[in-house]
């Protein structure tokens, strides 16, 4: 039987299993000799160990010793159902093989560059919501769980948000896919997406980690917004719950629309939006080869046909309503006027626009109208991405559920210097913890200032 703890949250019980969490070794040195030096003396100490305990000792030995200042730095995951001695063989092995700066493979990080550029946090937009997303930081991190706590404050007029984002499950036939139908709700997946956010954006704060630049993509900018410090938690969680119920009714009962994915380079759809003259717009350029389509769902199929013809490849989104076109004007209106009510903070924390590529501007009313334009405005995250890069950013962590946005911005910067990072990796399948650590091991090991001594359970 599992050693496990049982933590009361909301009135629901989580078990987070103490075995599935792993321990980091953390080593630093300056030259590469050094490192195979500490790898045998670990692997002597791993020989010598009795027990778990001891195992526990020398991991946090390694942590207090660790320095992103030593010129090189490598870093190994060890699950408990593994042998340490067998991982740090491993690492020994890939240190000889690879001659590179910078590497990982499985869970050995290495790095020896000195400076890897700024940081900034993306935040994933609706979509990519999924059941029980964030569940084993939840499960472990507290200070994960406060963000929950916060958004079903904000949400409680139809229940609790947690209650959808973690379904009780019976085992009854079609349960899960009854739950997953739920979540994709509009305006129960945009404040879900939100609070699992913020839940890894604390649990990234517990380790020193805090962005230079902040961007989301769609819903999303609402979170790079709070995390920049624009927005307060209160005002953040209101103004996600009215997002999401506004766009959920936007259209009343009539054609709210649809969205279709393109997979083509940006100058063909427009060449087909131009040519066809169908009543859609290109509404979300995500990448140099991805756009997307909104507006009324005939418009939608005629062009899905189109697109077929002319074998490209096209997808209808699960989507409820043609997002970011004037087909949302009702839902924008009355947005408005909360985001008017709304205070907008000063920060030094750059927030990119989806609309205009650029940073949001300091003066709150200028923000606000931005802000309150956004949903019929198209989604420019190409050129967004871009222009963060040219001021400098060269970490990108995706932090939400899913990997989405990393694979977009390894598209739109392909083959410039860039570390594109997803603190959720697995996207559920495997473990989030190790997720996490993989995260804070590539960072540590490419040299951004990691406080990998909070590496523990709470």
């Amino acid at each position: 039987m599992s050693n496990s703890t049982t933590l009361n949250y909301d009135e629901k019980i989580f078990h987070p299993d103490l075995e599935s969490f792993p321990e980091i070794i953390a080593l630093s040195a300056q030259n590469r000799p050094a490192i195979q030096h500490r790898l045998l003396e670990l692997q002597d100490e791993f020989s010598n160990a009795s027990d778990t305990s001891h195992f526990q000792t020398i991991s946090t030995k390694s942590h207090r010793s660790f320095s992103d200042q030593h010129a090189c730095r490598l870093l190994l995951i060890v699950e408990k159902s593994e042998n340490p001695i067998d991982i740090i063989r491993n690492a020994t092995e890939e240190l000889e093989n690879h001659t590179e700066a910078c590497w990982n493979s499985k869970n050995v990080f290495f790095g020896e560059i000195e400076w890897p550029g700024k940081l900034a946090y993306v935040f994933p937009g609706q979509g990519s919501q999924y059941t029980f997303m964030g569940r084993d930081l939840v499960n472990f991190f507290p200070e994960a769980r406060e963000s929950l706590a916060s958004a079903n404050e904000a949400f409680k007029r139809s229940g609790n948000l947690t209650d959808f984002i973690y379904p009780e499950l019976t085992g009854a036939d079609n349960e899960k896919t009854a739950a997953e139908e739920s979540l994709r709700s509009t305006d129960i997946a945009q404040p879900s997406i939100g609070a699992i956010s913020v839940a890894i954006l604390n649990v990234l704060h517990r380790f020193g980690i805090h962005p230079e630049s902040t961007c989301g993509h769609s819903y999303g900018e609402l979170t790079a917004l709070f995390s920049a410090g624009r927005l307060d938690e209160k005002t953040f969680f209101s103004l996600s719950v009215a997002r999401g119920k506004y766009m959920s009714e936007a259209g009343g009962t009539g054609d709210k629309g649809g969205m279709l994915a393109v997979q083509a380079a940006m100058d063909q759809i427009d060449d087909l939006i131009r040519s066809t003259r169908i009543d859609v717009v290109l509404a979300n350029r995500n990448s140099p080869s991805q756009g997307v389509l909104s507006g009324p769902t005939d418009a939608i199929l005629k062009m899905k046909s189109i697109c077929r013809e002319n074998k490209i490849r096209a997808t209808i989104l699960p989507v409820s309503a043609a997002f970011h076109s004037r087909m949302v004007q009702e839902a924008a209106e009355p947005f408005q006027k909360i985001i008017a009510s709304s205070e907008f903070i000063p920060s030094r924390i750059p927030v990119y626009s989806n609309t205009t590529a650029v940073s949001y501007p300091e003066a709150p009313e200028d923000a606000k109208k931005i802000l309150g334009n956004h949903l019929m405005n198209p989604v420019n995250f190409i050129d967004e991405i871009q222009n963060m890069y040219q001021d400098g950013i060269r970490i990108f962590i995706e932090v939400g559920p899913r990997t989405a946005l990393t694979g977009l911005i390894r598209a739109i910067l392909k083959d410039q210097p860039i570390f594109a990072i997803s603190v959720d990796a697995s996207s559920g399948r495997l473990s989030g913890i190790t997720d996490m650590a993989k995260t804070l091991c590539m960072l540590a090991a490419i040299g951004y200032p990691v406080n990998i001594s909070q590496w523990k359970i709470p």
